[in-house]
């Protein structure tokens, strides 16, 4: 019985137990129902999360992992079984009798399982939903490339990657001439990086760009080296696409792109540009790409010096020294390389193995003949300097460039001189100002500069053109007849101008007697310049009158043949430095625009020169026996725009007189000058109302005060610079007040009466310069306190002021004075303690350059007063001759930008105001090496790391500059 009692008992309670989870799941129906419609929407959600997460991964060449794709079939599958539960209606309310009931129990039953498996799907979690792989990409291949030769090439090396290690930068382009080693410096740094610093990358990507820009080709290159598949139909877009989301998983990307020619869209390339983590490194040959391509450092390649060209040539020749004589040509083959990789390569691979001491002496003339000896010199040096001219976008800039093939190779072309013969032969529309085409021709020089095509010359305003581009360029005019450019220049005269010639070059040819040319109809440039010719045949111009373009500059000729009045279509006449006393009637060079007759022997302005109605440029300076010029001489140059006549005997000064001579108020009537360059004996002329405002109406004028012709030491004035040198003037005595108005360069050389100092407040002037001014003590004076003194001086010169004792007297309030200052040269003032006073540091907090010699009573250059101050931009720090300065400052003086410092001649300096914290951009410490070794310093850690950037002076200029001290102590 008991047993059968616990029977009825378990089975009850298992009936209850059944029967409450029944009503349990009815009553929780609508609660299941609510709960599985939000879970599986979250799980839908999180679906198409990881579903996305799986087609990027595929598209990474990624493998997503069999957990996943099994709970994505789960998901999918649950969603179709929720799917109609949820769309089921409600069906309490048809009773609970009979078959409803269990069917109405068994949908209930059916949500409360989904709804579990729902949350149990929810909870499922992924850290990735694709194996995380090693790529088999490596971070950066290597190259292969020639080792670099040299000294220059190790430290160009070491520059580049420090600028590519600066966080601030990211875009770089290597920029120079075309074989000048771009290519093989960067392939070298990119198996630097390969062999001590796989890691600074997560990858490094070599893209060898075409002169045809070719996108697609472009990421080809790019797909391939990411192992990126890309399909033959697939669009630049679509791939672009692609690469971005490739390389956005590097963290350290560097791009570099090999012989850029033009812009190129780094975005329509999928180039992740904008993001920090991404370089870029470009090599071209031209400086409109850098700007273009907005890098932040154009990193400039210079020509190779003469030890590293040397050792470039034994690596590519081999051996060369010995006692066979080998190595005179040798030097000879190198020197006229002219510091060009390309050509020093390419002809030390050329003599390899070649033992003959002929074969050496007759290609040391590689550059002076044709042979069909040189033709694979020829393609390996010559055509690839050519694809730069080629790559000219218009006609007008290939012929410019061929122009100055005229000239000898590394001659020192004058721009101005250029610019006016590429207008006199219609290269340049000549009908605007001579002002406006000017602009036009430095903007077509500039662009040949930034081709690599010309290169800046060491003086201000000319240019150059290498050796090797040099001949190149006659080799593209032996080509390109339709231009018809002949140049001989510099080598002795041999051949006449052909037919076709258009433009013909014999400067410097040591041509003494000129022989008669052929008909020469189309003829319209004759270089004749720098050759000792002394007399022209008579009738030598009847067979060139279509010449526009003549110079006979620095010949020996003393007068001009009958033939010269058939030049009726002459624009350009040179004859600078020509010994001509006399000139014929200029009456038929009716379209003359340009006449220089600079540096002759005239003695009277030639007649006809008033009908020269279309006259632009009259050069007349330097003319020390021209005493004559008929009075209407200048005025009938109604065209005229710029007249020099600088250093000229002639007295313009002169009243109006019975001889009738012109006289200066004749320039006054000239409507169109803009640019004047005269002397005159006082300034009188100046003074006046009319003159006064005509002087403001002029663009740029270098007028010099002075009683007598002087040959000035000091600079010329520069574009759009109004410059007024006045020598020997009473300042008290003379109204200078209209004449300084708009002058921009002030020279006052031996003046007296500066204590009327109304030129302290002129608001034009930019730069002042005062010499030998004995009763000047102070520049700017206590009495000055309440006037805006030099509001826009940016260049101040004091030389030889032996009464100066400080520059600015008294403390001024802040923007008062000198507050644009750049640079402040001191010479030779012995009384000065301080080239910048306490009062004057406190207003040049624009000061880049300070320059300071010969003060012999001078202690320290900067009065700070004993307080800490920062000079900002300062740049450069040049002292030299100063037996008693001890210091450069008195105080703790901060030059967070500061890049060179050179003394000489300064024994008692012992300490310089370095600190390593604030001389992150020094580059060049200079002076004597017995001065350097007495320098003391904060302690040898700090020796060390100056001592680094330390460069000794020659030991002759050192040793003089000691005798002279000791001598002097």
């Amino acid at each position: 019985m008991e047993a059968l009692g616990s029977t009825v008992i378990d089975g009850a309670k298992t009936f209850l137990e059944s029967a409450y989870s029944r009503i349990k799941t009815f009553s929780k129906r609508e609660e299941n129902i609510r709960q599985l419609r939000q879970h599986i929407t979250e799980l839908t959600i999180k679906k198409m999360s990881i579903q996305e997460d799986v087609t990027l991964a595929k598209l990474e060449g990624k493998t997503p992992k069999d957990q996943v794709n099994e709970w994505l079939k789960k998901v999918s599958k649950v969603e179709d079984d929720v799917r109609p539960l949820l769309e089921m209606p409600d069906q309490h309310a048809d009773g609970g009798r009979g078959s409803n009931m269990v069917h109405r129990y068994l949908q209930c039953w059916t949500v409360a399982k989904k709804l579990d498996l729902v949350e149990e799907l929810n909870s499922t979690y992924f850290e990735t939903v694709a194996p995380e792989r090693h790529s088999p990409i490596k971070a950066v291949e290597e190259i292969s490339v020639p080792p670099l030769v040299g000294k220059r090439a190790t430290s160009n090396m070491k520059q580049l990657l420090e600028i590519l290690n600066r966080t601030d930068i990211r875009r770089i382009a290597v920029w120079g001439k075309g074989g000048i080693g771009k290519t093989i410096l960067v392939k070298n740094l990119s198996n630097l990086l390969y062999f001590s610093s796989p890691n600074s990358f997560d990858i490094v990507i070599w893209v060898q760009v075409s002169r045809e820009l070719d996108l697609s080709t472009i990421q080809s290159q790019i797909a391939k080296r990411i192992h990126l598949k890309v399909e033959a139909g697939d669009t630049t877009h679509n791939i672009a696409i692609r690469i971005l989301r490739r390389l956005k998983l590097r963290r350290k990307i560097l791009l570099i792109l090999d012989d850029v020619w033009e812009k190129i869209d780094l975005d329509a390339m999928g180039i992740p540009s904008r993001d920090p983590c991404c370089k870029v490194l470009l090599t071209t040959r031209s400086r409109d790409v850098c700007r273009d391509m907005a890098v932040d450092v154009s990193f400039p390649m210079n020509l190779m010096n003469e030890e590293d060209a040397w050792d470039l040539f034994n690596e590519s020749a081999g051996p060369i020294i010995g006692p066979d004589g080998r190595e005179s040509p040798a030097r000879k083959i190198v020197a006229d390389c002219h510091g060009l990789p390309l050509a020093i390569k390419t002809l030390g691979k050329f003599m390899r193995d070649r033992p003959q001491i002929e074969l050496w002496r007759n290609t040391a003339l590689w550059r002076q003949c044709s042979s069909p000896l040189f033709k694979n010199i020829e393609k390996e040096v010559f055509r690839p300097l050519e694809m730069s001219y080629h790559y000219l976008p218009s006609k007008i800039l290939k012929q410019c460039f061929l122009y100055c093939s005229l000239y000898p190779a590394s001659f020192s072309i004058d721009v101005a001189e250029l610019i006016q013969c590429w207008v006199s032969d219609g290269l340049i529309n000549e009908n605007q100002s001579m002002a406006e085409a000017f602009n036009y021709g430095v903007a077509l020089v500039e662009h040949l500069k930034d081709s690599c095509l010309l290169d800046q010359d060491g003086s201000r305003g000319t240019v150059k053109m290498h050796d090797i581009f040099h001949d190149s360029a006659i080799r593209l005019s032996e080509r390109e007849e339709l231009y018809g450019f002949h140049c001989q220049s510099g080598v002795p005269f041999h051949q006449m101008p052909k037919e076709s010639s258009r433009r013909f070059s014999l400067m410097g040819c040591r041509i003494e007697k000129l022989q008669a040319f052929p008909v020469c109809s189309q003829l319209t440039v004759l270089l004749l310049q720098g050759n000792p010719i002394k007399r022209i045949p008579d009738d030598f111009f009847q067979n060139v009158k279509s010449l526009r373009v003549l110079n006979l500059s620095n010949t020996r000729i003393t007068a001009l043949p009958p033939s010269f009045l058939c030049l009726g279509e002459l624009r350009a006449l040179f004859l600078r430095g020509c010994n001509l006393m006399k000139l014929p009637s200029l009456k038929a060079l009716g379209k003359l625009l340009v006449l220089d007759l600079s540096s002759t022997l005239i003695r009277e302005l030639p007649r006809g020169l008033g009908s020269l109605s279309s006259l632009r440029e009259l050069n007349l300076s330097c003319t020390h026996f021209l005493e004559k010029a008929i009075a209407g001489s200048i005025l009938g140059l109604s065209s005229l725009e710029t007249l020099d006549v600088s250093f000229s005997a002639y007295n313009w000064n002169m009243k109006t007189g019975a001889d009738q001579r012109a006289r200066f108020d004749e320039l006054l009537s000239l409507d169109h000058l803009s640019v004047l360059r005269i002397r005159l004996d006082s300034v009188e002329r100046l003074a006046s109302t009319v003159a006064s405002s005509w002087l403001k109406k002029l663009t740029r004028y270098d007028i010099h005060i002075s009683p007598r012709s002087f040959d000035s030491n000091y600079h010329v004035a520069q574009h759009n610079e109004k410059r007024l040198v006045l020598r020997g003037v009473d300042l008290l005595q003379e109204d200078l007040r209209d004449v300084l108005y708009n002058t921009s360069s002030l020279d006052m050389l031996t003046c007296v009466g500066m204590t009327q100092r109304h030129w302290l407040s002129l608001s034009s002037l930019i730069s002042l310069t005062i010499s030998n001014c004995d009763d000047i003590t102070c520049l700017i004076n206590k009495e000055s306190s309440s006037q805006v003194m030099f509001p826009n001086l940016q260049h101040l010169v004091l030389d030889h002021l032996k009464n100066l004792v400080t520059t600015v007297e008294s403390i001024l309030p802040r923007g008062k004075c000198l507050s644009n200052l750049k640079t402040i040269h001191v010479l030779d003032c012995p009384m000065l303690r301080g080239a910048i006073s306490y009062a004057m540091l406190r207003h040049v907090g624009k000061l880049e350059e300070i320059k300071v010699s010969g003060c012999e009573n001078m202690c320290r250059i900067i009065e700070s007063g004993g307080h800490a101050k920062t000079l900002a931009v300062l740049r450069v720090i040049n002292i030299s001759n100063m037996v008693n300065l001890t210091s450069i400052c008195d105080g703790t003086s901060v030059c967070p930008v500061l890049e060179q410092i050179e003394v000489s001649g300064c024994w008692g300096l012992k300490k310089l105001p370095l600190s390593i914290s604030s001389s992150c951009s020094l580059k060049e410490i200079r002076g004597d090496i017995e001065w350097w070794n007495n320098l003391t310093w904060e302690n040898d850690v700090v020796k060390r790391y100056f001592e680094q950037h330390f460069q000794a002076c020659p030991r002759e200029e050192n040793c003089s500059r000691k005798r002279k001290y000791k001598n002097t102590s």
